[in-house]
């Protein structure tokens, strides 16, 4: 009497798919940001790897070739409800971006972090001893976030309402003032460094200047995009979102605002 197979459990492979399905369907640079950020912030959060290797040293990557710090230093975060919070809300912002102002475009979202990464190295270099920017990239991108959406109202920590113009002022504060008690330099070159695209990329164009920033050839062939000539207002577009309220599941969370993930 032939044997028959015990059952399977298809609990796990089911949710493991589900994953992939979930991360497929990701915008392709939101995607990249995202699988980066918990790669690494697992790897030093648990000492697999140390957070000194991760860390953005000039001299080590000029003198000893490690570029890897260029990507690591921007997608590491702490291992905790603080830096959990963070990848969420690059999750979030990103994926909105990606999504609308940019859909199609994902080459020019691609050089808006190329150059807000540049910009906060430079920053570096000049005005301070910076050696992780995650944070600064979040907040590059929660700020060309509430640049298209400046009368978005957030809700914050479950009960304070505000225009999303003054979501990046907020964190800063906050993070100011209750998380390190000193202030954040990285978070006000990733500030600093979207304001800078949007006025180059987009402001200057719309008023009948040259886009002095237009997205390199290369960053095209790298995503297999074709060059599109871009419009008056430059390569990244103006702002078209206009929802009335943007809230976290639940209420909203103690960073401010957000879609429901997935």
């Amino acid at each position: 009497m032939p044997v028959r197979p015990a059952p399977r459990d298809h609990g796990l492979s089911s949710d493991g798919a589900h994953i992939v399905s979930w991360i497929s369907n990701v915008p392709t640079c939101t995607r990249f940001l995202i699988v980066g950020a918990i790669v690494f912030s697992i790897a030093s959060g648990l000492k697999i790897v140390h957070a000194h290797y991760f860390a953005f040293y000039w001299t080590h990557i000029w003198t000893k070739f490690q570029i890897w710090r260029i990507l690591t230093s921007v997608l590491t975060y702490q291992l905790s409800f603080h830096g959990l919070l963070c990848v969420i809300m690059l999750y979030q912002y990103s994926n909105e971006l990606e999504r609308h102002e940019y859909a199609g475009r994902t080459a020019d979202y691609a050089w808006f972090l190329i150059f807000c990464c540049g910009v906060m190295f430079v920053g570096h270099w000049w005005l301070s001893w910076t050696f992780f920017f995650s944070e600064g990239l979040l907040m590059g991108v929660t700020t060309l976030w509430a640049i298209h959406r400046p009368n978005t109202i957030v809700k914050f920590m479950f009960a304070f309402q505000f225009p999303a113009k003054y979501l990046p002022y907020v964190l800063m504060g906050i993070e100011y003032l209750f998380i390190r008690v000193s202030f954040p330099f990285d978070m006000a070159y990733g500030w600093g460094a979207t304001h800078l695209y949007y006025y180059l990329a987009v402001d200057l164009p719309s008023r009948g200047g040259i886009n002095y920033i237009p997205t390199p050839q290369f960053v095209y062939k790298m995503l297999g995009q074709v060059h599109r000539a871009s419009n008056r207002y430059g390569s990244s577009g103006v702002a078209t979102s206009s929802n009335p309220i943007h809230q976290m599941p639940g209420g909203g969370h103690f960073w401010g605002s957000g879609r429901r993930l997935g």
